[in-house]
């Protein structure tokens, strides 16, 4: 969901819903999904090389998408992306996400591996 902030030349800056205008917060949040991006990512790929499974790899790599999006938004705030790019790169990476977790839980579901409760 998209605020409109209107400046007081009369321009429309689209703003995401809930972000401050303040730059230096809006580093704080992107520094913070950083460092929370690759501690996710790297214990996703630890669980992956402990089980060295499809699923746990999928996972894994469905995971490391939010150090894309963090890239993208610092890309956005330093001007080497645009808006529009940015929303695209952010919804694709978003897509992926969600096709390599449900590529997971396929794989996770056709596997041998017994069910819970039952052995």
């Amino acid at each position: 969901m998209a605020v409109i902030l209107h400046t007081s030349v009369g321009i429309a800056q689209p703003l995401h819903f809930g972000t401050s205008t303040s730059e230096s917060l809006l580093v704080i949040a992107l520094g913070t999904g950083a460092v929370f991006s690759i501690l996710v990512a790297v214990l996703s790929f630890v669980a992956f090389y402990q089980r060295r499974t499809k699923s746990y790899l999928l996972i894994a790599v469905a995971f490391s998408t939010f150090l894309g999006k963090t890239s993208a938004g610092a890309a956005y705030l330093t001007g080497w992306m645009d808006a529009g790019m940015h929303h695209s790169f952010e919804h694709s990476l978003d897509v992926v996400m969600m096709a390599l977790v449900l590529a997971a839980v396929y794989y996770a579901s056709t596997s041998e591996a017994p069910r819970i409760g039952t052995e």
